[in-house]
């Protein structure tokens, strides 16, 4: 009797997602939200429109590919809407774009998309040299703080990039220096990282550079987010040039409760990386179920695991 029930709500349930995925964007509830500097207001239409980009990275798209395919997203035609959001002291400007028709976009145009998450660190050492006190003085600049916390916040929410700070005590002050820094760092550090030197480049400027990539950034205040988010996701994201499509096959104890059901059909319908899923079979030995996507084999298994497959194929 369990399993007729079962076998129906299944098919409830895989009936009602199957039209949720052909909503309009306008009555979408499942959206892709970006967020964007509480400054940025006034020319929200501006920030709209070039959210191609960020929209990419979201879903670890390859920019690459998306050139050689001659595609390219209109963000304004998945745009849904916006609001005011206020993290901690930090106000921002939340976007919100339907996931959905992305989605579709990519799957149409065979792009392979993935939610991705990363995390770096960043070393940062500054020169003292044109101040009165110390090196504390820019780490403990207010602006300079916030810069950064700024920096931090937009990168996890925007490209899911954990970002982790490192102060050094000294500043390279030759090419010399520098070139030995990175080679120190090189050797004891074994995750993602970056360099950013603080340094004035006159008496009105600041240059902020980073020696892994040869970037540099001169500005007369501390307004470095945008180019740190930059080196942050270069650093991290890695093109795969063989990027394979594989079909899974997942196994679920047979005796789970309705609830859990619903919550396993809504994570996989929900996630970027899954691209389509169907059930095999529901009996009292297993459900199984099918599901494509582009996640290697030990990411597709851990990613099932945390659902609560007992085997996943």
């Amino acid at each position: 009797m369990f399993l007729k029930k079962l076998q129906k709500f299944i098919a409830i349930i895989l009936t009602f997602l199957s039209f949720s995925f052909n909503l309009n964007a306008q009555i979408s509830d499942n959206f892709l939200l970006l967020y964007e500097s509480y400054e940025k207001l006034n020319n929200i239409e501006q920030v709209i429109q070039k959210s191609e980009k960020r929209i990419y990275r979201k879903y670890g798209v390859s920019e690459t590919l998306i050139l050689d395919k001659n595609l390219k997203i209109q963000p304004t035609e998945h745009f849904i809407g916006y609001q005011i959001k206020k993290f901690n002291d930090l106000r921002l400007i939340e976007l919100k774009f339907n996931k959905d028709s992305i989605e579709d976009f990519f799957v149409n145009n065979s792009v392979p998309f993935f939610s991705f998450k990363g995390k770096t660190r960043v070393y940062i050492a500054a020169n003292d040299s044109f101040f009165n006190d110390s090196n504390v003085f820019i780490v403990d600049n207010k602006d300079f703080q916030n810069e950064l916390a700024n920096a931090k916040l937009l990168s996890e929410l925007n490209q899911n990039i954990e970002l982790e700070f490192q102060y050094l005590e000294e500043f390279p002050e030759t090419g010399y220096k520098v070139e030995e820094l990175l080679l120190q760092i090189q050797q004891t550090e074994k995750n993602n990282w970056l360099l950013m030197l603080v340094d004035r480049f006159d008496l009105k400027n600041w240059s902020f550079s980073f020696p892994k990539t040869s970037s540099i950034l001169i500005n007369k205040n501390f307004n470095f987010s945008a180019i740190l988010l930059n080196e942050a996701i270069n650093e991290v994201v890695e093109v795969d040039s063989e990027i394979i499509k594989r079909t899974f096959t997942a196994s679920f104890e047979p005796n789970l409760d309705i609830e859990d059901i619903e919550l396993i059909f809504n994570k996989l319908s929900e996630s970027t990386d899954i691209l389509n899923f169907r059930i095999l079979k529901a009996s009292e030995e297993a459900i199984e179920l099918e599901y494509e996507s582009y996640l290697n084999l030990e990411d597709a298994a851990e990613f099932l695991a945390s659902l609560g497959a007992v085997k996943n194929i």
